[in-house]
């Protein structure tokens, strides 16, 4: 953990970028941590398959951010001496203790009971079991590959233009895996549940039985072949981060931007004429979509922030934008502990913690679906909360 003031970020960060960060991560709080799944408002739902809705934006948005923090952070490095070995060194670690945790978020609590009953009928069988079906992707698992991925190219080929044409290159491989017909049955540009090629590529190497189901179908929507396009939000991301600094005035930076944001906005709708926009098999056109929508926020928030000068109310996105990670993952594992910890509710009957404060507490209040959104908007001030006490202490973690 690195120590800074509280009352203001690190020397040298960019603010709006935090804010952006940070608004992304408190709505990704949100969306991840309904009362229940069977009471959510539409526009906190993914799309069922093809299409975009609000929550569809979160996961590449944040994967734009990284691009974008890692064009800054990686210029500060080299500026301070580091060299490209020392780049390297530090990529590997980050990867691999972004996927360790991961691996930890899906697994807990590893077959270990947290209820009673959950005790009665625990035997070592739990754990072995936990870990033969321990999912191997997952949210984490994507950020890890596509920054080590993205990392490793922009560190390798330093010219913007070798970058542009590996993006291409990782997009162009992702079409022909998904249309050319190289396997009977499977793929030749099906972008449907069942047999499109990336399904196929999932359930081969990491077996149908650590894979996602996506209702009652064995398939993985942060799945291999997927991760590829995911790796080009983030190029896009790093080349939107090189736009930010280079000492040009701000206007400059801000138009530069936005032009960026408006082409790749209009590129991905054309896209999306041929190809499906789908985040479960993150699309091309996904991709380019959402980057060009990206980057317009990340403009509005840099016009606003320090262009304009609006710190005040900020202060909550910077300190979610500060600590991700933990957010994140403290969130996710103690929306595990409250959907495995078991409560009275009456009559002999035993609920889940989360499904007793959400019918117990919110339901009274708004109904099903609104006490489902205040379970949610609880969870969020809860680790805005923590992450405040966090920031008040100087404690940044970091990997």
């Amino acid at each position: 953990m690195n120590g800074g003031p509280g009352g203001e970020p690190a020397s040298g960060r960019l603010v709006a970028l935090d804010v952006f960060r940070g608004l992304t991560v408190a709505l990704m709080i949100l969306v991840n941590n309904p009362g229940s799944w069977a009471h959510v408002h539409p526009p906190l739902r993914h799309a069922a398959w093809h299409g975009l809705t609000p929550t569809d934006l979160v996961f590449p948005f944040f994967l734009f951010i990284v691009g974008a923090a890692m064009a800054l952070s990686f210029g500060r490095r080299a500026a301070a001496g580091a060299t490209r070995a020392d780049l390297l060194r530090k990529i590997g670690t980050r990867t691999a203790l972004i996927f360790l945790c991961g691996l930890l978020l899906n697994g807990f609590p590893f077959g270990l009971p947290l209820s009673a009953e959950a005790a009665a009928d625990f035997g070592p069988a739990r754990v072995v079991e936990s870990l033969r079906t321990l999912r191997v992707m997952g949210v984490l698992q994507r950020i890890a590959l596509a920054y080590g991925i993205a990392a490793l190219v922009v560190t390798v080929l330093p010219r913007p233009r070798a970058q542009l044409a590996a993006g291409l290159a990782l997009a162009a491989v992702y079409e022909l895996l998904m249309r050319l017909p190289l396997v009977a049955g499977w793929g030749a540009g099906s972008f449907a549940p069942v047999d499109n090629f990336a399904r196929l590529v999932d359930l081969a190497v990491l077996g149908e039985a650590r894979v996602w189901r996506v209702d009652g179908l064995a398939f993985e929507p942060e799945g291999l072949v997927s991760t590829l396009p995911a790796v080009v939000t983030v190029l896009l991301g790093y080349a939107a981060g090189l736009l930010l600094h280079g000492g040009r005035p701000l206007g400059e930076r801000l138009r530069a931007l936005v032009g960026a944001g408006a082409a790749g906005t209009a590129a991905g709708l054309l896209l999306a004429l041929v190809e499906p926009v789908n985040k479960q098999l993150w699309t091309v056109s996904y991709a380019v979509l959402t980057a060009g929508l990206a980057a317009v926020v990340l403009a509005v928030c840099l016009a606003a922030v320090d262009g304009r000068g609006w710190r005040r109310g900020t202060r909550p996105a910077v300190v979610f934008g500060l600590n991700p990670l933990v957010a994140f993952l403290g969130s996710g594992l103690l929306a595990r502990v409250l959907g495995l910890v078991r409560v009275a509710d009456g009559g002999g009957v035993t609920v889940s913690l989360r499904h007793w404060l959400t019918t117990r507490l919110g339901e009274p209040l708004a109904g099903p679906t609104g006490g489902s959104l205040l379970y949610a908007l609880a969870n969020v001030a809860f680790w805005l909360l923590v992450l405040w006490v966090m920031d008040r202490r100087g404690l940044r973690v970091k990997i």
